[in-house]
């Protein structure tokens, strides 16, 4: 009898990581997987992106609206509760044999308590990393806590979850998902890639932009996308700006970024699909911003990244990350280096240790586990190995 999997996705970046785990759970013989879709999925502001989960053709049992429509912490807060309350309902009429999440979000969050309270292993991807100074670091810790079964993306998180008490049969380190998704996506020309944005970079050199909300600056969020925005019309080089994430502030994020859509070097994307981002990353000069991504997936395609503010601050690099405060003339002056100076740009990348978090083949890893591991009540009943008397 098959094993039924219950994926939880919730944001577009999630879904791109969750992808290869998703398809390699549907082509396994003794898998079964059904998928919620929820939060800026559903979302038309956001882009509507689930209509790349229907365009994959994956199976999804239910689709859960919780995204309030606001700007501040308490509109995500109480997200959360629609959400426990909607899965709780999809849970139980599906009764699957595993929940599978990934992240540090609400939605991992929210599955992995419902998975506790009815008796359902939760699997979690991306277990033991670390960004300071954010809200979603110790929610990570928070699902570690809770889930059955961690999946790492490389052996310093394994380690980290270790230390943190997991005992270390529940831990796997099979490394990050999303890599094997850029292993796979077909190769686009500059040439192609103009044609699909309508946006000339055949000949010329250009940057990704791509900055998110800080939970611990939510009120300095405009400013600090002005910052950024400003350096790189100074500096004058072409540049993909994408919309951020639904964290809040991201609504004073976009309205900075609007104010530069009608300058001549710059491409406004409110989302990208998957092909084209990869894309993008093999031919950018380097990426500006504050993206999980220029740490977790830059690094397998050597792409240098200007990582602004304290967002992922704690976060292990694998030496293409450049850290900068909110300066100007800072931004500007490390655009400029990547850009236009070859020798610079060279040395980041040859230090640059490529496969830090993994080698592309994470998904089947992931799939194999989950269709062999053993669900007993040594799985299901969570105990701290710094505790050492359990009786």
């Amino acid at each position: 009898m098959k094993r039924k999997i219950l994926a939880v996705t919730g944001i577009r970046s999630e879904y791109d990581i969750l992808y290869p785990v998703l398809d390699a759970i549907r082509n396994h013989p003794n898998l079964d997987l059904e998928l919620v879709v929820c939060g800026s999925h559903l979302s038309p502001w956001h882009g509507y992106t689930i209509k790349y989960i229907e365009r994959d053709e994956f199976k999804i049992c239910d689709k859960i609206e919780y995204l309030l429509s606001g700007n501040s912490d308490s509109a995500r807060a109480k997200g959360i509760g629609i959400l426990i309350v909607g899965l709780v309902q999809t849970v139980e009429r599906i009764r699957p044999d595993f929940i599978l999440v990934v992240g540090d979000r609400e939605e991992p969050l929210a599955a992995a308590i419902v998975g506790n309270y009815l008796k359902i292993p939760v699997a979690h991807i991306g277990g033991g990393d670390a960004a300071i100074n954010n809200a979603d670091d110790p929610i990570r810790h928070a699902i570690s806590k809770i889930a059955h079964i961690h999946f790492t993306i490389c052996e310093e998180h394994r380690e980290r979850l270790i230390k943190m008490g997991e005992e270390p049969f529940r831990i796997f380190n099979v490394g990050n998902p999303a890599l094997d998704r850029i292993r796979t996506t077909p190769h686009l020309s500059r040439e192609e890639l103009s044609k699909i944005l309508n946006f000339n970079i055949r000949n010329e050199p250009f940057i990704i932009v791509l900055q998110h909300p800080l939970s611990s600056e939510v009120e300095q969020a405009y400013e600090q996308m002005k910052i950024t925005m400003e350096a790189v019309k100074e500096v004058g080089v072409k540049a993909v700006v994408i919309y951020p994430n639904t964290d809040p502030g991201s609504y004073d994020i976009v309205r900075a970024i609007e104010e530069y859509r009608n300058l001549p070097n710059i491409k406004i994307c409110r989302n990208l699909e998957r092909l084209e981002f990869v894309n993008l990353m093999r031919h950018a000069s380097c990426m500006v911003g504050n993206s999980s991504s220029g740490f977790l997936e830059a690094p397998f395609l050597g792409l240098p990244v200007i990582n602004v503010g304290n967002r992922q601050k704690g976060r292990l690099s694998a030496g293409n990350v450049i850290f900068v405060p909110h300066d100007k003339d800072t931004i500007k002056k490390y655009i400029k280096k990547l850009v236009f100076n070859e020798y610079f740009r060279k040395k980041i990348i040859d230090n640059t240790k490529r496969y830090l978090y993994g080698d592309g083949y994470a998904g089947e890893r992931i799939a194999n586990i989950l269709a062999k591991i053993k669900v007993d009540d040594k799985l299901l009943i969570k105990k701290n190995t710094y505790i050492l008397n359990f009786n």
